[in-house]
């Protein structure tokens, strides 16, 4: 009589290994495709968070465009200042004359243009190439007393028969209009973050430092901002009601000195890229900001198209 002896076949081992070789890459394939979905709906979250903060910052800084305290635009051109202009001052040379006005010297409270390799408006050095950038100057609706005032700030001291920026030290008076006045600059620049080059959204704005000067400071603001784009809206009859559109690359000098027509309105775009890649993910879609086309270049970075407009109320209603 044959013995029989217990365990597995050849056979039986063999398709018990194929088996569990098919289980293994069933999980593995629903682990991957888990991560990549994870990885989508972070991406995506931290996108729109980013969109939003960009959104909420433009409108802050572009609010208030145009307004003077009452004052037209002309009469903030013939504003005095004794306050020296900070030693990195951003201007548009033979266009403008910086943070103050200067005697029988245009003053542009707006100002646009697309990054180019070399240094631009006389303190932005390393832009991202072909990305916009945005100048703003304005006063803050918001009147302060003279025991309000701050010693890290400038204001524009309102007056019918001539303005001037002050600060704490320089302003007259008891009795006085004091609004807050802002210059800043919007900007782009690529940057490494934890081994990733990423593009950063930039501030350049202007403060009074503990010694008293003047001075251009620099803030990263937001990451992942990857292109800036604006258009502008253009009265061209002084009627307060926009005659036409242009974007950054059609605005002329005459358009931003703002004498034969108005600034009534911005149109701005903005293209936000997550901040890490994800290799399952192939990016070669075609994005329209406004007049500008602007196509992924097939990478692995997810993209995020918002766009808003801000109307220049102050502005129509200080010329009428």
């Amino acid at each position: 009589m044959t013995a029989k002896h217990g365990g597995f076949s050849l056979v039986e081992i063999m398709i018990a290994m194929v088996l569990a070789l098919l289980l293994l890459m069933l999980i593995l394939t629903a682990f991957s495709s888990l991560q990549s979905s994870s990885t989508q709906t972070r991406q995506l979250a931290l996108l729109q968070q980013n969109g939003q903060l960009v959104l909420n910052l433009l409108n802050n800084e572009l609010q208030n465009g145009g307004f003077w305290g009452g004052q037209s635009l002309l009469d903030i051109n013939n504003a005095g200042s004794a306050i020296m202009a900070p030693s990195n001052d951003c201007f548009e040379a033979g266009l403008d004359t910086g943070s103050f006005p200067q005697f029988k010297q245009p003053f542009i409270t707006l100002f646009s243009n697309t990054a180019t390799g070399s240094r631009q408006l006389n303190c932005l050095n390393n832009l991202l190439p072909n990305t916009e950038f945005l100048q703003l100057k304005r006063s803050i609706g918001i009147q302060v007393t003279r025991n309000e005032m701050r010693n890290n700030r400038f204001y524009l001291q309102a007056d019918w028969q001539q303005s001037r920026f002050v600060d704490i030290d320089t302003a007259s008076g008891s009795s006085m209009l004091l609004f807050p006045y802002q210059h800043s600059v919007l900007y782009i620049q690529q940057q490494q973050l934890a081994g990733q080059s990423i593009p950063v959204l930039m501030r350049k704005r202007l403060v009074r430092n503990a010694a008293g000067a003047a001075n251009m400071a620099t803030d990263s603001i937001i990451d992942g901002v990857e292109r800036l784009h604006f258009e502008f809206l253009i009265d061209s009859d002084l009627d307060g009601r926009p005659n036409y559109s242009l974007a950054t690359s059609q605005m002329t000098p005459n358009h931003w000195l703002q004498q034969q027509s108005r600034i009534v309105a911005v149109q701005y775009h903005v293209l936000l890229r997550s901040l890490e890649p994800d290799r399952s993910y192939i990016n070669d879609r075609h994005y329209q900001l406004g007049s500008l086309s602007y196509t992924a270049p097939g990478d692995h970075y997810r993209r995020l198209l918002l766009s808003g407009a801000v109307y220049f109320e102050n502005t129509v209603l200080a010329d009428r």
